[in-house]
């Protein structure tokens, strides 16, 4: 049972770290055993590949230290982001990163208590399941697709590293045509005791105003509530934030993602 003293914004940290670390284990992701932060990067040049979070570094050394991390990102030359929350990050951290060079990108991050079932508001020729695991391939297509990463994921590629995650606190869902069967949106559903971090609900460019995304975040609300959970968390854009405040979420901090990337 979740403590009672955890606070909503405590529980999107811990829920966000939670899924940080699982995607760092992945085998198809290089990592670093650091002792103050989850490391992990891809030979992909995508920002969320190559990313640096759950960062936690005295502010008398963060200059120095951030420096250290900072190092092989850039020998790499590929896009980066150093992902900080309220409790993994400091002015002296803050700082340093933008010294560094690195442009900060502010998100929100949100929560909803978990109740009564809702209803998604599912388009009438849509129908929304549950990707089994040797099934994902359509999820991670559509979410890289909607991040401009057209490359489809082949085996053993960092573009596939959803497939790698385990299936026993990580589901997939997909949003299919009932007339045509194809893919119009997707997204991922990491569980951590009695919460669950909703995230990268992606929908194709022809599926887009329809309320797919609604209902597909809907959705894994009702799944998350009906295995048990509390609480379901997320962090999100501008675009999509007016669909998770209809839907009962609301704003806990603000996540800062430090991006670099050499094109820009």
């Amino acid at each position: 049972m979740r403590d009672l003293l955890t606070t909503a914004s405590d529980t999107i940290e811990a829920d966000f770290a939670a899924l940080q670390a699982a995607i760092a284990a992945s085998p198809v992701l290089s990592s670093s055993d650091e002792p103050d932060a989850t490391v992990y990067w891809s030979n992909q040049p995508l920002a969320l590949l190559n990313v640096i979070v759950d960062a936690h570094i005295a502010p008398e050394v963060a200059a120095a230290r951030a420096q250290e991390i900072l190092a092989p990102f850039f020998e790499r030359g590929l896009p980066f982001q150093w992902v900080t929350t309220p409790r993994t990050t400091s002015p002296a951290l803050e700082a340093a990163l933008a010294q560094a060079g690195l442009a900060a990108r502010e998100y929100p991050a949100m929560f909803v208590a978990l109740g009564q079932p809702i209803d998604p508001r599912t388009p009438e020729d849509v129908f929304i399941d549950v990707a089994w695991p040797d099934g994902v391939e359509p999820v991670s297509r559509v979410i890289l697709e909607d991040l401009g990463h057209p490359a489809v994921p082949e085996e053993g590629s960092a573009l596939g590293v959803l497939d790698t995650l385990d299936p026993a606190d990580n589901q997939f869902f997909v949003a299919r045509s009932m007339r045509t069967g194809d893919v119009l949106g997707a997204s991922t559903m990491h569980t951590r005791g009695s919460s669950a971090m909703l995230a990268n609900v992606s929908i194709t460019a022809a599926a887009r105003g329809r309320g797919v995304g609604r209902a597909l975040t809907a959705t894994m609300m009702n799944r998350a509530a009906a295995t048990g959970c509390q609480s379901a968390t997320l962090i999100t854009n501008s675009r999509a934030y007016p669909t998770y405040v209809d839907l009962g979420f609301r704003t806990q901090f603000t996540c800062v993602a430090w991006a670099w990337d050499p094109r820009s």
